[in-house]
């Protein structure tokens, strides 16, 4: 019984940090440089890979735990944001974003999963 409980605690410890893939890219649609992130949740991460930095017109999250992600208008998840969604209706997957849709194109600098 020990060994059941003590492997219960483990496993939901694991998966409370289990992998998030965050995709965006530089045009709506999915469309331009596209880019996917693999990340854990309640992590900042700054957007510091060329071409994208300010460049964001698209995002999508993708699989894992994540209720969503958040892009932020300054480097350390900082300033005004925007959040993604995570669909969780009956459709099975997220759906995607095109942020000129919710006036955030071409201003995200970091982002962060939750």
């Amino acid at each position: 019984m020990k060994t059941t409980i003590t492997t219960a605690v483990i496993f939901l410890a694991v998966a409370a940090r289990s992998s998030v893939v965050f995709d965006v890219s530089t045009e709506p649609g999915g469309q331009g440089i596209r880019m996917s992130w693999v990340t854990n949740r309640w992590v900042c991460h700054d957007i510091t890979e060329e071409g994208l930095n300010k460049n964001i017109s698209w995002a999508f999250v993708d699989v894992g735990l994540a209720n969503g992600c958040t892009l932020y208008e300054e480097a350390d998840c900082k300033g005004e944001h925007v959040d993604i969604e995570k669909n969780n209706s009956n459709i099975l997957g997220p759906g995607a974003v095109n942020l000129t849709d919710v006036s955030f194109d071409d201003k995200a600098s970091s982002w962060s999963c939750y």
